[in-house]
């Protein structure tokens, strides 16, 4: 069974609330409630996505899925960072996540390196 967590991005992405790939994610910034990285996402996906959750003062999570369970969620086949523009999905994202145990490092704040 998928968990809720990635059913519910599946629902975003249909509902063209999530933004997927580092252009998409990049493009959606200013617009994101939260953005997600994959757990096996390369140092340059990374530094990407804390650095755009930096600037958009938007908390980041480093899901405990890969690339591939991503993608699936998200419609593609890989992705490693993903941006959720509605704050209910978002919500319930965060919620699911957490009840799954599979919320992984949450950073409601991005320190500066």
């Amino acid at each position: 069974m998928e968990a809720k967590a990635l059913r519910l991005l599946g629902l975003a992405r249909r509902a063209g609330r999530l933004a997927c790939g580092t252009v998409a994610v990049t493009d959606a910034a200013g617009r994101a409630q939260l953005f997600l990285l994959a757990a096996d996402a390369g140092h340059s996906a990374k530094r990407g996505a804390e650095r755009l959750a930096r600037q958009a003062g938007t908390p980041l999570i480093h899901l405990t899925y890969t690339k591939e369970a991503l993608g699936r969620a998200a419609g593609r086949g890989t992705c490693a960072v993903a941006a959720v523009t509605d704050k209910g999905f978002s919500r319930g994202i965060r919620d699911a996540l957490q009840m799954e145990g599979t919320l992984g490092e949450y950073c409601e704040q991005i320190p500066h390196t």
